[in-house]
Formats: structure tokens, sequence, C-alpha cells
């Protein structure tokens, strides 16, 4: 997965990753260099490893930056499963 979305009025790229054997969405702004990147755990449920990335539809991605935080504490991920 790597796609764009305009929020917060900044360009976000979505990175697929993977943390400790958990899936997680990396958000980097494009438009600046002064925010920090933006992080959201995947639902194991909802998400498999065989769900193709890239069918992730706007809107999703969108409630997934939503329910992201600014990258902190690895370990404080939010999950997203809606």
């Amino acid at each position: 997965m790597s796609m764009r979305i305009k929020a917060e009025g900044d360009v976000w790229r979505a990175e697929l990753a993977e943390e400790n054997g958990e899936r997680v969405v990396v958000f980097f702004c494009q438009s600046t260099d002064q925010r920090p990147y933006r992080v959201v755990r995947l639902d194991p449920d909802r998400y498999s490893a065989s769900d193709p990335p890239e069918e992730v539809q706007e809107e999703e991605l969108r409630d997934l930056f939503e329910a992201s935080r600014s990258m902190g504490i690895p370990r404080d991920y939010p999950t997203y499963s809606r």
C-alpha cells in the first residue's frame, strides 16, 4: 500500500508496515517535514495477511487517518476496527 490523501491541510502518504507481528498503517506528511508521522494498528480480525492492501478505498483510508495518532511510544498505537 502506498496511497496519498489530503487531510488536515496537508498531503499524507500511507504505507502498510509490520511491527512486532502486527500490521500497522503509517502516514507520512508529504507537504511539510514539520509534522510527525502518524500510525494506527490494523485489527487482525478485519485485515488478514491475505487482504490485498491496494483495495483500501479513500473513505476507509481517511477513517484510518482519523483513528491514527502522532507517533509516540510504539506500543501505544491505536487500533482501527470499524
